[in-house]
């Protein structure tokens, strides 16, 4: 690639035949041209050469990193990297070894921050010509949206949650109900980086919405057309988890399939990849998948070489990584590489609004659903609000059903709302469950035949009233496999065949 003029915003353009004057005009105002628009542009704009020299950056790129550029014109990354102040991080380093487009997120002096995206641009044969970095101030952004809600007044801030459900609507979500202002901050992030391939980790409880959100978070991505490839981290025995995550080679151990496998990284190809309760992902398995967030590359077991991977990765968590990794049980390293952009996710019983909303809206959905035209008294809408809901937005979907389903007459009462609440507060809420009954004229059992069937009873009710293994683990604070193991033993259908 040729240097590029200093003195304007554009690389120079190829030898143009100067024998044809009205040619070698049109290239000039075309140069001309493109540097003024890299002059008016808001953000940050920095031309790269291929091997990493800086060849042109826009008065903005100066403003908002502080860098002179008559002062790097001509320098390196390498020089910008170990320069007094600078971020170590590059995105460009990172198209430079093959990985793009490349995300970063950078403090700045004065502690702002900054977005930064690599592209590359490559010739007609596919070979690099250079590579275009734009620079974002996201806390310059922030500051000038609560400025323009400041003027606007309560009423932009009313609008607010609409337009961001207006958004979910847009991309087929709409019954992910948002109302609070905790939601809709979190629901605004998830819009403003759904399109950066930053990777992700959003925690909360059990039935909070992690998947949704996950789901959310790649059909607003450039990879929507992609895979999007769920994986339960916990469902996995722990003997398989690294030959299903990553694949492996054919006889690669006892009992593999003749001509290998692919794994679920190589199955999420230019799509997602979203690894649910990764705090049970065993240690051996952690260190392999830092090793692929650091080098986009993958070996499957058995094998020696490596391929390239392009996946974006969200993880997701209900337990405190925080607390594993003080306990030795989750790799700190993993986790600051997992938490580029954490989103927490409160329960429902700390959003209100959002608890009613979606109390209404189910209840419509149930009733479009079942074909029933149910109401819902303001005295159970309370009581529900009341309870402390552990399973959150699944046990409320289970509680709304069962209450759609059961309930004589067109209203739901606070006394049905009792009674279900009633039923299944041996599993959801912590009471005490009640033995199975025992005749008293019944043989003796072994304390063990009676645990059995006790258990087997807590089984059975749950399977009732779940669409799915993972929801009975969930509801029973246990692990998938473990689930369906037992069922197995005690010749329980599982829910999805009811």
């Amino acid at each position: 690639m040729r240097p590029t003029d200093p003195s304007r915003g554009a690389p120079a353009e190829s030898e143009v035949p100067t024998s044809d004057p009205s040619t070698a005009e049109q290239a000039l105002q075309s140069k001309q041209l493109l540097g003024a628009v890299m002059e008016a542009s808001y953000d940050g704009i920095c031309l790269i050469s291929p091997e990493g020299t800086f060849l042109e950056m826009n008065g903005a790129f100066e403003r908002i990193t502080g860098v002179n550029r008559t002062k790097w014109i001509g320098r390196t990354i390498d020089d910008m990297r170990s320069a007094p102040g600078m971020t170590r991080n590059s995105a460009a380093l990172q198209v430079l070894n093959g990985s793009y487009p490349a995300t970063t997120l950078v403090n700045i002096s004065g502690g702002e921050l900054m977005l930064v995206t690599a592209s590359p641009h490559f010739g007609e044969r596919g070979t690099l010509q250079s590579i275009i970095l734009n620079v974002r101030n996201i806390t310059q952004l922030n500051y000038l949206k609560r400025q323009l809600e400041d003027d606007l007044g309560e009423e932009a801030l009313a609008e607010g949650p609409s337009v961001v459900q207006e958004r979910l609507t847009r991309a087929g979500f709409e019954d992910f109900v948002v109302k609070s202002p905790i939601m809709e901050g979190i629901v605004s992030t998830v819009l403003q980086i759904a399109d950066f391939d930053l990777t992700v980790l959003v925690e909360g409880e059990t039935g909070v919405g992690k998947g949704i959100l996950a789901s959310l978070i790649h059909r607003l991505s450039r990879r929507a057309d992609k895979p999007f490839i769920e994986v339960n981290c916990g469902a996995i025995p722990e003997s398989l988890v690294e030959s299903e995550l990553f694949g492996y080679e054919p006889g690669a151990f006892t009992g593999s399939v003749r001509g290998g496998k692919t794994g679920y990284f190589e199955a999420a190809e230019g799509g997602t990849i979203f690894l649910d309760e990764i705090g049970e992902l065993p240690k051996e398995s952690q260190a392999k998948l830092l090793k692929i967030l650091d080098d986009r590359m993958l070996t499957r077991v058995g094998g020696t070489g490596q391929r390239r991977l392009d996946v974006r990765v969200i993880a997701a968590t209900n337990r405190r990584l925080r607390d594993l990794v003080r306990h030795g049980q989750f790799r700190a390293d993993l986790l600051y590489r997992l938490e580029t952009i954490p989103l927490v996710v409160p329960p429902l019983r700390d959003r209100k609004e959002d608890l009613k909303a979606l109390i209404h809206s189910l209840l419509e959905r149930y009733n479009q659903e079942f074909s029933t035209d149910k109401v819902i008294a303001s005295e159970a809408v309370r009581r529900l609000m009341e309870d402390p809901l552990p399973g959150n937005a699944r046990e409320l979907k289970n509680l709304l059903v069962r209450l759609v389903l059961t309930c004589q007459g067109s209203e739901i009462g606070l006394r049905h709302v009792r009674e279900v609440l009633d039923r299944s507060g041996s599993e959801t809420h912590g009471t005490e469950t009640p033995s199975p009954e025992v005749p008293a004229d019944a043989p003796p059992t072994s304390m063990k035949a009676r645990i059995e069937e006790f258990e087997r009873s807590i089984l059975v009710e749950s399977s009732r009233q779940c669409r799915s293994t993972y929801e009975v683990a969930a509801r029973l604070g246990i692990n998938q496999s473990s689930v369906v193991r037992k069922m197995k033993k005690y010749g329980i259908p599982p829910p999805a065949s009811h």
